[in-house]
Parts: structure tokens; C-alpha cells; sequence
């Protein structure tokens, strides 16, 4: 049954991009994005560490549409990072959408990442899962760098994904990434073929994302599962295909909005070396007003008896200024655990920030 309902859909799909179409015009360019700063002021216990810093994260968009005298709207999208990094332009790819769903091919997140509901937050950039900023270090060689339960194996390496149209409230998204083996950036495979049977890398990896979105009487309700399996380009002892499965909620009823989500990741090793990740969180917006607070915990065992733990706790809000503009602040507490001392640290961390929206 499922493969006669993704087979009608996409002969229904060629038939839409193959008929005769033209356009008003050209697509053309608008500009916008965001950006977000954070002063932030630091206790932990790792030695040698600023106890201040003044952070930065924001992206440049440049995207436009069109929609043909079929009814297929055709964008494209390109971000490009506000300042000086590895990965300057990081998501670029163009779409298809229309009546048969949204066909999506380039460098962008995968459909498990973007269909993906977790624990709110209150505090833009921050979060108890996946935020741009994390402010405490690492310690020794410890392998939680911070807690998500966001799908994000694939990163924005060069992918194709397909949504489907939401039909009662469910919607369906697919994912396809040839290999790993050029790095999670979407400049992979840029300039030339991908290099093949890399040790350690995954290859033919299939993202499965799925949703559910609605209102019953007042309340919102949303609920999504996700699903990743990779394969290895070469066998090699200590690795293993990559299997990864993702849940996550959340429920808005009058202002207050409660979510969370759950992960577990074989992480591509033969060992017995899983990643479980799950978070909660809880906000409350009022007028200008949002304010909430989160918990996250994450843990990784190795071989030996060892693992490594960490947990998050955000409490903070922000002030909405004006239309995109937004002025925020909030307590942070980070605690690493692990059965190696040099692996554990304790983090309390106070900030205040802005965020644009453009």
C-alpha cells in the first residue's frame, strides 16, 4: 500500500514539473534573517576559564518564490552565516511545492530534524535542547557536548527530501543523503564526486520524519517521531551502520505551552556505546512577556563500565520590544557526571541578550 500511495504521488509530481508553465516573472531575491547576542557571566568548575563572554550567532537569508501557471510554487533558499566561520554559507538548496507536497533538494536540515517537536523555550538561541549558545566547557574526553533530541545527523550535508501534503492533521517527510564521507557542511560534493569507502563513514542514509498537528477545543497538540538509517561505506572493526529513533511533543493550551522530547543513537559504533537524550520544558507567554524553564539530560555508556552524564536546567524569559525585536535574559546550570573524574564538571552561568528577527 505504501509503496502504490508514494508511487501515485510521484508520477503526479513529474506530471506537475513536466507540464508546459511559465511565470510572471523571475524569481526574486528578498533579504532577511536574524541575530542574537549574549553577555554572559560564568562559574564553573574546569580551571583556567572566563568567568565573562559576550556571544554572537545570526544568518543571513536570501530566498525568493514563484508560482507557475501549473500551480507549482519554485523557490530557493541560501544562508549565509553573519560572520566568519568554517561553513560561511551552510544551508543552500531550492523546492517544489505544490498539491503533490514539497520536493526539496540541497543543503539543508533533514525532514526527521524539521518536523521534530522538543521542550520550549522561553529564550531565543538558548533551549535545554540544541541551542546556539552553551555556556559551559566540555570537560577532558567527554562525548555529550550538549543535550538535543533534534535528529541532526546528517547536518546540512546535500540531501533530497519530499513532504507530503498534511491530511488530517498528519504529514509525512522523507530524506535521502548519499554519504557523510564530505562532512556535514552543505559544500560536500560541490565541486566533484564524494569520496567512497571512508572508514567510519555513513552512506545512503534514509531520514523517515512524521507528525501530527492539531486543535481540540482551545488546545494545541502536536507529536512527531523520527527515524535514521545509514549505512557504512567500509567495515571496520568498532563501526556499525548508524540507526538513530527521535519522539517528541508539544500541547499550548491559554499561553502555557509544555513539550519535550526523546532520543536514542547507536552513534555508528559496533559497540555497545548508545546516546540517550530526553528533555521537558514549560512556557508561559503573557502580553509582551514569555517566560519558562526546561530540564535536559543526556547519557553515553562505553565498553568497561564507563559513562558519561549531563544534565541542563534553564530558568529565563524575554521581553518583546517590537515587532522582532526581543530583549532576554536567564540562569543556566550544567552538570557533567562520569564514572572518570576528568570527565565531570559543574557549570552556573547568568545572561542577557538580544534577538532580532529581519
Amino acid at each position: 500500500m505504501k509503496k502504490i500511495l508514494l508511487g501515485s504521488t510521484a508520477l503526479a509530481a513529474a506530471a506537475a514539473l513536466a507540464a508546459p508553465a511559465s511565470a510572471a516573472e523571475k524569481i526574486k531575491l528578498g533579504l532577511g534573517g536574524y541575530y542574537q547576542t549574549a553577555f554572559v557571566l560564568i562559574d564553573e568548575d574546569v580551571a583556567n576559564t572566563r568567568t565573562d563572554s559576550l556571544k554572537q550567532e545570526g544568518e543571513l537569508y536570501f530566498t525568493g518564490e514563484t508560482t507557475l501557471d501549473t500551480g507549482v510554487t519554485v523557490g530557493v533558499m541560501v544562508q549565509l552565516e553573519a560572520y566568519t566561520d568554517g561553513d560561511q554559507v551552510d544551508e543552500h538548496y531550492v523546492y517544489f511545492d505544490g498539491g503533490f507536497g514539497r520536493v526539496q533538494l540541497g543543503a539543508a536540515d533533514s525532514a526527521a530534524y524539521l518536523m521534530h517537536y522538543s521542550a520550549p523555550t522561553a529564550i531565543a538561541g538558548h533551549g535545554v535542547d540544541s541551542p546556539n549558545f552553551f555556556h559551559a566547557t566540555p570537560p577532558g574526553t567527554h562525548g555529550i557536548a550538549s543535550n538535543y533530541t533534534f535528529l541532526n545527523t546528517t547536518g546540512d550535508a546535500n540531501k533530497l527530501s519530499y513532504f507530503t501534503p498534511r491530511f488530517a492533521g498528519f504529514q509525512l517527510g522523507l530524506s535521502y543523503t548519499p554519504s557523510l564521507a564530505g562532512g556535514l557542511g552543505g559544500s560536500s560534493g560541490a565541486y566533484g564526486n564524494l569520496p567512497d569507502n571512508t572508514v567510519g563513514a555513513q552512506e545512503k542514509i534514509v531520514e523517515i520524519g512524521a507528525n501530527y498537528v492539531n486543535t481540540f477545543g482551545g488546545v494545541d497538540v502536536a507529536i512527531s517521531a523520527g527515524y535514521l538509517t545509514g549505512t557504512l561505506e567500509q567495515d571496520a572493526a568498532g563501526f556499525d551502520d548508524q540507526e538513530v529513533f527521535t519522539i517528541g511533543t508539544q500541547i499550548g493550551f491559554a499561553g502555557f505551552t509544555f513539550g519535550g522530547g526523546y532520543q536514542k543513537n547507536n552513534l555508528g559504533v559496533a559497540l555497545d556505546e548508545d546516546l540517550e537524550q530526553w528533555n521537558v520544558g514549560l512556557t508561559y507567554g503573557f502580553g509582551p512577556f514569555t517566560v519558562g524553564a526546561g530540564y535536559g539530560y543526556g547519557s553515553q555508556t562505553y565498553v568497561g563500565g564507563v559513562e558519561d552524564e549531563l544534565s541542563t536546567i534553564e530558568v529565563g524569559g524575554t521581553y518583546e520590544m517590537g515587532p522582532g525585536i526581543s530583549l532576554m535574559a536567564g540562569y543556566f546550570n550544567y552538570e557533567f557526571d562520569s564514572t572518570i573524574p576528568a570527565n565531570r564538571n559543574t557549570s552556573d552561568a547568568f545572561m542577557i541578550g538580544t534577538s532580532f528577527d529581519f
